[in-house]
């Protein structure tokens, strides 16, 4: 098929569907799809359409998706946004859009209409959407890294979707400068300006300890804030809430509807999703749907 590859309305919808059974099927580590995964994807793609891309093309549109699942999701997290009923999407100025679209290139799609495919995105990101492993902190004991696929090269895909919007990394100066060995041989530590005049502290004693001491402490600190954001974020929308509603709705603890709320509302974009609809009689149809399409996906 050479270096193009067209993801056409069809052709996206069959390529989630088979990214998010590899992922059912413990296909994925880390942030993709393992080789078995991605060559599974290969072969029943091509068995369903005939067309024969290559890992990198399925990868890149792996990447471009995860992308568009993040930037939708973060509109919930955005402030002062309406909702349109009629296009299911959310609203706001034409100012606000152009704003969003500069922090989070790519999302002012949305402006036109919702995110397609979304149960099948939400089995393949959601889990690896906030857990943290592209951030570090200092207590971590682990050294940063680059999170995997965020630099990979952009093939000709066919897919007028959105542009990528890659993350960077932003760069970090070195605490300390060690200065070139002088002409007697020696090496010497440089200090900040207010320490002139002063001798250094030992770099193994009592000042590298108070230094780890004060980022532990900082880090632990900022730890805290993220919980208690993440509690306030829950309310109206914890899973005793949602449950709450799922009895009122009348799905009662022994049917299908109850055991399939009890299963995906573990997940907080499930429970969110659940909170958008109005009545009860949309809540246990939405309910019975899930089970449903769950059930085929397992067979």
């Amino acid at each position: 098929m050479g270096d193009s590859a067209d993801w056409n309305e069809d052709n996206t919808a069959l390529v989630c569907e088979l990214f998010a059974e590899q992922v059912k099927a413990h296909n994925r580590s880390g942030t993709h799809l393992k080789k078995t995964g991605y060559k599974n994807v290969m072969d029943k793609f091509k068995e369903k359409t005939g067309l024969s891309y290559t890992k990198m093309q399925f990868k890149n549109k792996w990447d471009k998706m995860r992308i568009e699942y993040t930037n939708w999701k973060r509109l919930s997290k955005e402030t002062g946004l309406g909702w349109d009923t009629a296009k299911k999407t959310w609203s706001a100025t034409n100012e606000r859009w152009k704003n969003l679209n500069k922090q989070y290139k790519g999302i002012a799609k949305f402006k036109d209409g919702p995110l397609l495919h979304e149960e099948e995105k939400a089995i393949m990101y959601e889990d690896i959407r906030n857990t943290g492993d592209d951030h570090w902190a200092p207590s971590s004991g682990t050294t940063p890294q680059i999170l995997e696929g965020e630099t990979t090269e952009n093939t000709d895909d066919k897919d007028g979707d959105y542009e990528a919007n890659d993350d960077k990394d932003e760069d970090y100066e070195e605490c300390e400068e060690v200065s070139p060995t002088t002409a007697k041989g020696k090496r010497h530590v440089s200090v900040g300006r207010k320490d002139k005049g002063k001798k250094p502290r030992s770099l193994g004693g009592h000042w590298v300890q108070d230094q780890l001491s004060k980022l532990v402490t900082a880090s632990e600190k900022s730890t805290a804030s993220v919980e208690s954001l993440a509690r306030k974020e829950d309310n109206g929308c914890s899973i005793r809430d949602v449950m709450a509603l799922v009895k009122e709705c009348g799905a009662v603890p022994g049917t299908k509807e109850h055991f399939i709320a009890s299963q995906v509302f573990v997940k907080r974009a499930e429970r969110e999703m659940f909170m958008t609809l109005d009545t009860p009689e949309e809540r246990f149809n939405w309910l019975t749907m899930k089970h449903d399409w769950l059930t085929r996906m397992s067979h």
